[in-house]
Formats: C-alpha cells, structure tokens, sequence
C-alpha cells in the first residue's frame, strides 16, 4: 500500500534534460572523482543539513497539509531523524573512511590485509509518500557520506503532492546540481528512472514493487536496498505489564494514522489477559486522541479518498469484530482509531484484514491459548519487517528469538529500535532487503574493496609458493596452512617478526643457543630429507 501510483502523467524532467541525460551528466561528475575526498562528503553533508534546519517549515507545513500530520510529529518523527543522522555522518566520517585493517594469515606474511572503503557512483534513491521526508532523504545522508552521487525520485504526487514538490525545491535550491538530481512524477517516471542503469539502487516501498525494483535491477546486475514492510506481529504474554504493552503498542499502531511500515499490525495476546488487554487499549486511545480523537491535532490523515474507501472496505467487513472506533469521515479524510477483537486465529485468518498489510489506524487483536500456538501462526506467514514481543517470561524471550525470523525484534517495546543508529533497519524475505541507519547507511552505499599489500622486495618473495612442488615445499605449505596454527593470524605481523628476531639474536649470543639452532636446524633438514 506504500507502492506507487499507476496513474500515466508527463515526467518532470530535471533542469530540462531527459532522465537518461541526467544519470549520464551524473556519471560524468563522479569520474571526475571530487566527491571521493573527505571535503566534498562534508561540504554536501553541511549544505544538507543547512537544506534541512532552513527548509523545516515548508517541509512541515507540507506533511500537514498531505497527511494531517502535526508540526511537531513532522519535525520530531521525521525532520529531526533525517538532521540526526547527519550529524551522526559528520562526526564519523574520518573514521569510517579509513581503511580497516584485517589480519594476514601465514602464508602471505610478510603483508599488510585491510578493506578499502569506495562509493559506487551513481545511485538511484526513491522514497515513500508514508514518510515522506524521511524515508526520502534519510537515505541520501549515507548516500552523500559515502562519497556518491544520486537520483533522488520524489514521492508520488498522487499521495503527497505538497512534500514532492518541496523537497524538489529544497534540493534545487540547497543542493549542487552536478551531482544530485530530483525526479518527480508517477507510474511512467518510475520506469522512467528504472530503465537507466545505476551502480546502486535504494528503494522503500510496497513488496509488489519492490520486485520490479529488483528485476530492473537484475538487468544490470545492480546490487539493491529495499525496505519494504509486511504485517507485523506482537505477542502479548500473561506475564507482560499490560499498561505498558497497551500504552506502547497503540503508540506504533496508531502514529501516522497507522501509516507506518514498523507498527504492529495484529496482537496476538494470551486469552487469559485479552480482556483485560482490549480494555486498556481502549482506554489508552482516549488517553491519546481523547473522546472525539478526530478533533485532536495528534491524529493523523490517510492521503487520499482511494486510500480511505480502501480501508473502510476493510472496516465494513470486519464490522462484527469492532470493539472501538470504525467512524469514517470521506470529506476530511478520517479514518478513526479502530481496534478488532478476534476470538481465535482461525476467525482472524479468514477476515481480510489478515490478508495483506492494512496499512491504516486499524488495530487487530487476536486471542490465542498460548504463545507456542503464537508462534507457530507466525512462523507459517512471511517474514515480517519486525516482531514485538511484551513477557516478563525470559524464557519465552529467548525462545522467540531462537525460534522466528523478522528484520528486528522489540522486546516489551515496538518500533523504537528504528531511533538508534547503531542498530540496522531493514527486513528479511519479503519484508526486504539490506539495512540501513548509522554506519550500516554508509556501508551501504560503500563497496569495500579487499587489498592485499606486500613489499616491493624480493627478499620478503616466499619461495615455496612456485612450483616445482619438492616434498621440502610440499611438506612447508601444508604445515604453513595448517588449522592448529591459524591463532598466528591474530598477532600482528610487526611483532610476530620482532619476536623471532629477538629469540633468535638472545640465542645467538651465547654457545649454547648457537649449538641449540644448529641441531634444530639439522633436524628440521633430515626430517624434509
């Protein structure tokens, strides 16, 4: 439901050129290899983040305007990550574009083994209208970090045509058009945009297109990021504090209006506390959103009236399962805070809210017999982009961790995982592909090249390497590659050599060491003999 439109409209061009000039002139900035300094990456990051604190208002008031969506939550759930993560760039940048060294096994000493840090070149970056400042531009930041340049497609008009068209503005304005381009457009500029071949390709949005992403991509054999979404599961134990689970489960579920790949999507909760469960969430969203949560500025809008006829289709099917909410308003796009109450799976198996990814304010609870039953309902749907757990049950912890598969996992919290750079977002299977946030946003748009060094003498050449292959040689390479002595790979080659060097001259010194090295060396020779 994050997919684009399929309405045929006219590409906007960038600058007046056709797109595949534009990758073209692109592709000609970055040979000439300025945006692979140090100087170039903070000049872009600096203009960037300066594009972000000036452009804050318009942006704002454009999210406002196309998701209803306060100033506040559009800085603090959007602007502010995107000025966040660049900081985070520019305080690391030195040290990420350094090489990192790795150690050298035995049979390439004397070497030095490191990876070598290298942008890609070209990137297409296309964003989605949920997010649409961040899920656009928090890409970018990695993107100009790694030394890239990039194609950056808008999101749809057709969802978000106030955000498109200021982030098209800002960039024009802020951002230095020899290396950075911004499309705007519909169905026919993306396969506009996907029809040119990249070095890299970031994509967020819908699993359906998603996979026309990755067969573009295939044409070139283009790698790919692609955070796409899925139906989120979380587990409500009887040990979890249920004030807690409910406060914060409502919060994912219902920010954005529901409009959040990470939010949890169906509850399954232990039928011994599901009453008590349904009755706090309820509580909890008038709490939130008070008794009229339409009249509140912290609820958010669907974009459009297909969106909202969609969901209230899903609404009016599920009506026997309405516990809370179910109000729709067609003229102000209002979707109510909704929550269903299934009695077990299989009832919620057969609605079609369990079908696909509701994507909307619309919250299902599901009552099961145990987490093991759980369990297995999940681990028979496709990977999800995350999964919740709320249990004071360690035990159970650790089993969901063992036991399923999803992008992440948030154990007695849910979506905050997204707010540390230090941990990767992204999905596995059909929730997606590749991660990002922090280092991993750099790495990736990063191709780390391996290098291996050696001196420039022919002295340090080792000479059992060439053939012909003697059982001196034979007998040396296999002992040299031998498991029991892979450990020496872990001391650094420097004080490997210093070491024997100094055994070798303390025995030297005396008689006695003299005559040791001798007898072993003797051995050493009769025993390859």
């Amino acid at each position: 439901f994050r997919s684009f439109p399929y309405m045929m409209t006219k590409v906007e061009n960038y600058e007046g050129q056709q797109i595949p000039e534009l990758v073209a002139s692109l592709r000609s900035s970055f040979a000439r290899g300025k945006t692979k300094s140090k100087e170039w990456r903070v000049q872009h990051l600096k203009a960037f983040l300066r594009m972000m604190t000036e452009g804050r208002p318009l942006l704002c008031e454009a999210m406002k305007k196309d998701l209803g969506k306060s100033t506040f939550e559009g800085f603090i759930m959007e602007c502010n990550l995107v000025e966040l993560e660049i900081n985070h760039m520019l305080s690391s940048l030195s040290s990420w574009m350094r090489p990192e060294r790795k150690s050298t096994n035995l049979l390439n000493i004397p070497g030095w083994s490191y990876l070598y840090p290298e942008p890609y070149g070209v990137a297409l970056i296309m964003g989605a209208w949920n997010y649409p400042t961040m899920l656009t531009l928090l890409p970018l930041v990695g993107c100009i970090a790694a030394g890239n340049c990039a194609v950056l497609k808008a999101p749809s008009p057709k969802y978000t045509p106030n955000c498109s068209q200021v982030i098209k503005t800002l960039m024009d304005k802020y951002m230095d058009h020899e290396y950075f381009g911004v499309v705007t457009g519909e169905r026919d500029a993306i396969a506009a945009v996907l029809d040119e071949r990249y070095d890299v390709i970031f994509f967020t949005g819908s699993a359906s297109l998603g996979k026309i992403v990755a067969a573009a991509a295939a044409k070139h054999l283009t790698p790919t990021v692609l955070e796409l979404g899925g139906q989120n599961p979380t587990l409500v134990d009887r040990t979890a504090d249920l004030d807690l689970a409910a406060k914060r489960i409502l919060w994912g579920a219902m920010m954005n209006c529901g409009q959040t790949c990470l939010r949890p999507e169906y509850i399954l909760v232990h039928e011994a506390v599901a009453d008590m469960f349904v009755a706090k969430v309820r509580e909890r969203i008038r709490d939130f959103y008070t008794e009229e949560p339409q009249k509140t500025e912290w609820f958010g809008r669907v974009p459009n009236v297909d969106i909202l006829r969609r969901l209230g289709g899903l609404l009016e099917a599920a009506q026997p399962h309405i516990v809370h909410g179910g109000q729709v308003d067609e003229k102000e796009l209002y979707i109510a805070p909704t929550v269903l109450d299934f009695k077990d799976i299989a009832t919620y198996t057969e609605t079609a809210v369990a079908k696909d990814e509701v994507f909307g304010p619309i919250l299902s609870v599901v009552r099961c017999p145990s987490m093991s039953d759980a369990m297995q309902y999940i681990n028979r749907r496709e990977k999800p982009l995350a999964l919740y757990v709320f249990t004071g049950d360690k035990k159970l912890q650790k089993q969901i961790l063992a036991e399923t598969s999803s992008g992440a996992v948030g154990i007695n919290e849910c979506v905050m995982h997204a707010a540390n750079p230090s941990l990767p977002f992204g999905g596995v299977g059909l929730s997606g592909m590749g991660a990002y946030h922090g280092r991993f946003s750099f790495d990736a748009f990063t191709h780390y090249k391996a290098v291996l060094h050696k001196p420039n003498q022919v002295v340090t050449d080792a000479w059992i390497r060439y053939p012909p292959y003697t059982p001196l040689k034979q007998k040396l390479l296999q002992l040299i590659q031998a498991p029991w002595l892979s450990w020496l790979t872990a001391i650094p080659i420097l004080t490997l050599i210093g070491a024997g060097v100094a055994v070798v001259a303390v025995a030297c010194s005396t008689d006695l060491g003299r005559s040791c090295i001798r007898t072993a060396l003797l051995g050493l020779a009769n025993q390859f003999n």
